[in-house]
């Protein structure tokens, strides 16, 4: 059994899918039902009952959802306390400016003292060259060779507009980053009608127009109560998969 193989198991746990897991994880389908039948033979166990609605954790497959958790946090906090060990007296950290707001400036997960900040958009952490960088954390698709992913989390995702939202009257606004995961899921919404948007390519600027009554954008839920915004309750609500990665070459 691998670590991999714990992070198939809790995402199917929580995504009640083999389809979909396979499409988050950007495996083949038979793999991660391998996988999945893996993890049954080793312990012996049926972990999941399966029908055409999708799949459903057996009383096992708690237990098991529980102790995957369990060792998926504990690897994590090791591997973190290790890289803190390191003799490097600040990492250089490359992470987008909405990561930065939540996990720096609101929850204080990364120290000034020990780290200096990259802001960057999602095109340019997947073409990151540089080989300074010790940190990165991206919701982008990063598969960077020479970085291992130590962590993995979500970001929920709202519609929201100000406090005097008319509907019907604002535009849908979007970052101008092309591979920016909150424009993806709202073109999708929209059924890539590129006249229902305006491009924009500054998140600060987008929050600006948002707080201003000039549009609404799918963002993180945090912004609601840090920028005073308001959740368009008729519009869907996205989870936005986000990782850590470490340099390991």
């Amino acid at each position: 059994m691998q670590l991999q193989d714990l992070q198939i198991y809790t995402k199917l746990y929580e995504q009640h899918s083999i389809n979909r897991v396979a499409r988050l994880m950007g495996f083949a389908q038979s793999n991660v039902t391998a996988r999945l039948r893996a993890l049954e033979n080793e312990f012996n166990v049926r972990l999941f009952n399966r029908s055409y609605q999708g799949i459903a954790p057996t009383s096992n497959g708690q237990v098991f959802y529980k102790y995957a958790i369990s060792v998926l946090k504990a690897t994590e906090q090791v591997r973190e306390k290790m890289f803190q060990n390191q003799s490097s007296p600040k990492r250089r950290v490359v992470m987008s400016t909405l990561l930065f707001n939540l996990l720096v400036t609101q929850q204080g997960k990364f120290s000034l003292a020990e780290n200096t900040f990259d802001l960057l958009s999602s095109t340019a952490i997947l073409q990151l060259t540089d080989e300074t960088v010790d940190l990165v954390v991206t919701y982008a698709n990063f598969q960077n060779p020479a970085f291992q992913q130590v962590s993995s989390h979500n970001l929920t995702a709202l519609f929201l507009g100000c406090q005097q939202h008319e509907e019907n009257e604002a535009p849908f606004l979007v970052n101008s980053d092309k591979h920016c995961p909150f424009r993806a899921r709202t073109l999708r919404y929209l059924h890539q009608d590129m006249a229902a948007v305006q491009e924009i390519d500054s998140w600060d600027s987008i929050i600006g127009l948002v707080k201003a009554g000039k549009g609404i954008a799918l963002l993180p839920d945090y912004l609601m109560a840090r920028e005073d915004l308001v959740q368009i309750k008729q519009l869907p609500q996205f989870k936005v998969p986000y990782s850590t990665f470490v340099r390991t070459a």
